[in-house]
This record gives C-alpha cells, sequence and structure tokens, in this order.
C-alpha cells in the first residue's frame, strides 16, 4: 500500500496495549460527552429517510471501534467492519462482544477485500481513513465498490487546514505529515466520481483540540508532559465553549477552528 502514508505499523503500535473503550452512549449530556452527542445528532438526521433497522452498515478503519456497536443500538444496523491491523480487529470484536452486539469484524486491506463484501451494504462509514492517503480520490472510488446501488458513503475526517492542523504541526510534526490536508471543498471534490453524487460536506462542531495527539513521543521525555499540559488547557477551552453553547446557542462550524470535515454522498442507483 504505497500510497498510504500511516502504514499498518503506526495503527498497530497506537492499538497495542490500549483500554478498550465503552461504545457511545448519546444518553450520557455532561461536557465529556458533548462531541458524540453532536455525532449522534449528525447521524440521526442523516438515516431519518432510510429506515436504518436491519439495515448493513460497513466500517472502514474500524480498528478499536466504540462506533460499531452504538450504530447497532442506536439505530438497528446491522454492522460489520473492516481493518487492516490484526490488533485493532481483535479490540473491535472484543468491543462488540461486551456490548452483547453481533457484527462480523473482517481484517484485510480495502482495496483488495473480500468479493462477499463488495456491493453488499446501505451505507459505509470512515472515521479518519482517506486523508492517509496520497491518492485520496481513488481511496473513495475503492469504499464506493462496497456501497449498494443508492448507498450512502459517509466521511469524517479531521479538519487539518484549520488551527487543528497548525497546532499538530507545532507540536508533533510526524503525526501531521501522516495526513493530506483537505478543506471542506477538497474533500467534496474528491467525492466527485461517477458513481457518487456528493448530497452535503461541510465542517463540524465549533472547537475541540481535544482530537489534537502525542502519538509516537516519548511519554517520559519532559518535552511530552509540557505539551500534554498545554493540549489539557485547550481542551479545557474548548469545554468552555461546549458549556456556552448549551446556554446560549451553538456557533456556526467553520474552517479556522472546526476539527472535523463531514462528508455524504450516494452511490448511483
Amino acid at each position: 500500500m504505497n500510497n498510504d502514508k500511516a502504514g499498518k505499523a503506526y495503527w498497530d503500535e497506537i492499538w497495542t496495549g490500549d483500554a478498550l473503550p465503552l461504545p457511545v452512549d448519546p444518553r450520557q449530556t455532561n461536557l465529556d460527552n458533548y462531541v458524540n452527542v453532536r455525532f449522534h445528532e449528525f447521524f440521526s438526521k442523516t438515516f431519518e429517510k432510510i429506515n436504518p433497522r436491519e439495515r448493513l452498515l460497513l466500517e472502514v478503519g474500524c480498528a478499536n471501534s466504540f462506533w460499531l456497536p452504538y450504530f447497532s443500538q442506536q439505530f438497528g444496523f446491522k454492522v460489520s467492519g473492516l481493518d487492516y491491523s490484526e490488533i485493532g480487529c481483535e479490540e473491535s470484536r472484543k468491543i462488540l462482544l461486551n456490548a452483547g452486539v453481533q457484527g462480523e469484524v473482517v481484517c484485510a486491506d480495502f482495496f483488495s477485500p473480500p468479493t462477499s463484501l463488495l456491493g453488499a451494504f446501505d451505507v459505509v462509514i470512515t472515521f479518519g481513513v482517506v486523508e492517509h492517503f496520497l491518492d485520496t480520490q481513488s481511496c473513495i472510488g475503492a469504499l464506493s465498490r462496497f456501497l449498494k446501488p443508492g448507498g450512502l458513503l459517509i466521511t469524517i475526517i479531521p479538519n487539518m487546514t484549520g488551527s487543528i492542523g497548525t497546532l499538530e504541526k507545532m507540536i508533533n510534526r510526524p503525526v501531521y505529515d501522516i495526513h493530506v490536508p483537505l478543506d471542506s471543498g477538497g474533500l467534496a471534490g474528491m467525492h466527485r466520481l461517477p458513481n457518487l453524487k456528493v448530497l452535503q460536506c461541510g465542517y463540524f462542531l465549533s472547537t475541540h483540540f481535544g482530537v489534537l495527539n502525542l502519538n509516537g513521543l516519548d511519554r517520559k521525555s519532559l518535552n511530552w508532559k509540557i505539551k500534554n499540559i498545554f493540549l489539557k488547557v485547550l481542551f479545557h477551552l474548548s469545554k468552555l465553549v461546549w458549556l456556552y453553547e448549551s446556554v446560549f446557542g451553538r456557533w456556526e462550524p467553520n474552517k479556522l477552528f472546526s476539527p472535523y470535515i463531514n462528508c455524504i454522498a450516494q452511490k448511483s442507483a
């Protein structure tokens, strides 16, 4: 996978030894769960016209996924996951098992997957996958192959073209360098393929500095400790903004401060 800026070894290291996360629960309305509640609103609106119960959903890049049980429990999807990290896949299986949710997790490269997965799903979703590939459009084309005609492709990436990207470059350049920075227009353009129609693409959330990370840096070093304190301060700043939004109304997402870009495209019938 010469196209892959991150690589399997990077992800295997990320998932090794991680504690298993709990599935997303939108009923928890505290500030620590603010982002997940907002994503729940986004998904609820996205799925309101397709009657998701018993439909098939595939998460590509599903390692250590706390979203797969959520899509089953909250919407009734039959869920599957695909990832090339054996370690990450095994963690996802354990998370599904702990949640009492049935689902299949396949360990394979999504550019050369089992043929049984092709054209099989009503929804294909990725969280932070396509921006790691130099040829982003071919990556999205590969993802579209899993969809049934009329199916939805939901692509969620970090907004590395705004303040998040600038800060990540400052505190952890190697992590910034495994991303292809895309703005909203760029991500939408990557989805404009003959078999896909972009339904919507835009910035999501007003702020969330918690997406910044220090992966790969020496946790014992003074440098890491100083940067970690800095990130905690920024995260608390985000929580202050969310508290304000909870009381006075939400700020409009924008390129400078929004942490995510969400794109929804539909495969031709």
